[in-house]
């Protein structure tokens, strides 16, 4: 009990100094690119020394892969809630209903995006997508029922069909990343329509 007692604390604290490095980090690249953010100035507005910023991350891409990954479970989790709440009758139905989860808070789809990203957010975005999509079940409603107009079963989900996958989820993410760097160039309702039938068109 003793040790549960003294441990607890260090962990509280343990927390709070890496949620002051990531929220440094993310002011940063606020003001600058991040590929010109120094650990001497996330260690300066985060007010820790190297040693406790080397305890929690080894390196900057490390802090930012940290950042993407927490904001794609962010995303998916709210995706998941809703898809769950509504009623899911074919594939374009779960994609609006995704856009507009993804789409509700730019500043956290653009950590997972952005060509600046490390990846590791996009790729677990994708793999809970291929997920639902690969399992007949992408968006369906809480009942697990396959969605009409998916006509991929577990059994039938092959190389060819994640590869067709792979590319509509990349040609999703640069609508996507399209609306967050050229907004002038297209808007919110053109970025859902574009991915909304594209997914559509493959589910068939």
């Amino acid at each position: 009990m003793e040790t549960t007692r003294a441990k607890a604390p260090l962990d509280r604290r343990a927390r709070r100094t890496r949620a002051a490095i990531k929220s440094s980090y993310l002011t940063l690249c606020k003001q600058k690119p991040a590929g010109q953010i120094t650990v001497k100035e996330i260690m300066s507005l985060a007010n820790v020394n190297r040693a406790t910023f080397y305890a929690h991350f080894s390196n900057l891409e490390e802090l930012g892969a940290a950042i993407e990954l927490e904001a794609a479970e962010s995303i998916a989790a709210r995706c998941e809630k809703a898809l769950a709440g509504s009623a899911v009758e074919c594939a374009e139905d779960a994609a609006r209903i995704v856009c507009d989860v993804a789409m509700e808070d730019a500043e956290e789809l653009a950590r997972i995006v952005l060509p600046s990203a490390t990846g590791s957010g996009k790729a677990l975005l994708r793999d809970r997508a291929w997920m639902r999509w690969g399992a007949s079940v992408g968006g369906a409603a809480a009942s697990g029922a396959p969605i009409t107009g998916i006509g991929f079963g577990e059994s039938a989900v092959g190389t060819g069909d994640e590869l067709m996958f792979d590319l509509l989820f990349e040609g999703c993410v640069g609508v996507a990343t399209q609306w967050l760097t050229e907004p002038e160039n297209i808007n919110p309702d053109q970025v859902k329509s574009t991915i909304c039938a594209a997914v559509q068109k493959l589910a068939g």
